[in-house]
């Protein structure tokens, strides 16, 4: 089956707010359905290589661009907006329609953390064939003291729109960390229009809840779980993804683990395997009677 070429729209949020979103469509009858989640200073093309194998087997993908990150159309959100119950009503409303297609949930990073609030939810099993985390930063390979994680809650309450980079909390430095060991997308995330600046204190503030709150969550998760961990994740060490995957309440679970891949598991040496495992994880959960 040939590839689709992506396209990019406009949707309509719940509140009105129209955001940039890509869809990769198949030329044939649509088998599955996967409606995608991008990370903390990312977009809606960095499924472009999952969506490529995907699209040739006859499952479309969606993702948008999620609001307060960089392609924000309100720009005094971006870095400074993260609500979980406005991207959960968001996703709601961008899911809808296929209700006869098996639906699968994607996310990369920090749209994993909140697929993981979704999937955690009353009627998740309902609503999704199955959930598909790529690199979920479920904890910090750099544990911060409490009495630092009490100070910036603190701050975050005096002073919630102070913008600070965040990299002092999750991985000790300034700058950009190394995420792929291609060098061109290394040198490519720098400079994306995409990239957030420094976050305020209340966005980082509701980042630190939102990764403590997963896995308290991981045992009410019941659906059919995959988990893409990358062992050389600079924000999560692969034994923190173990530990998450471990806490799953699902009985179809399974850790894709790639020992050598940098976070950006999609855009480093590995992704072609991985690309072609996760494809592989769904359509074995695609229904008999839809394949």
């Amino acid at each position: 089956m040939p590839n689709s070429t992506p396209q990019d729209e406009t949707w309509t949020a719940p509140d009105g707010t129209r955001l940039g979103c890509r869809r990769w469509l198949p030329t044939g009858p649509i088998r599955a359905r996967v409606i995608a989640l991008h990370g903390l200073g990312c977009w809606a093309g960095d499924f472009d290589p999952l969506a490529a194998e995907l699209v040739r087997r006859g499952i479309t993908l969606e993702a948008w661009n999620l609001r307060g990150q960089g392609l924000d159309p309100e720009t005094e959100r971006r870095g400074a907006w993260l609500e979980v119950e406005g991207h959960l009503n968001d996703l709601a409303r961008f899911s809808e329609g296929s209700p006869n297609v098996p639906t699968f949930l994607c996310s990369d990073s920090m749209g994993a953390l909140l697929a993981i609030q979704e999937a955690a939810r009353a009627g998740a099993d309902d609503r999704w064939r199955g959930l598909i985390l790529f690199v979920p930063v479920v904890a910090l390979a750099q544990e911060n003291p409490a009495w630092v994680r009490a100070a910036l809650r603190s701050a975050a309450t005096l002073a919630p729109a102070l913008r600070l980079r965040p990299g002092w909390f999750v991985h000790g430095k300034a700058g950009i960390p190394p995420l792929s060991r291609i060098p061109e997308r290394q040198r490519a995330l720098e400079v994306a229009p995409h990239r957030l600046g420094p976050l305020t204190l209340g966005f980082l503030a509701r980042m630190g809840a939102l990764i403590e709150a997963a896995n308290p969550a991981a045992p009410r998760i019941t659906l059919p779980v995959a988990v893409v961990a990358a062992g050389h994740d600079v924000f999560v060490r692969l034994e923190q993804t173990r530990d998450f995957v471990t806490r799953l309440g699902s009985a179809d679970k399974t850790c894709l683990a790639y020992p050598e891949s940098f976070h950006q598991v999609l855009f480093d040496l590995d992704a072609p395997q991985v690309v072609a495992d996760v494809a592989d994880w769904i359509e074995r959960r695609i229904p008999p009677a839809v394949s």
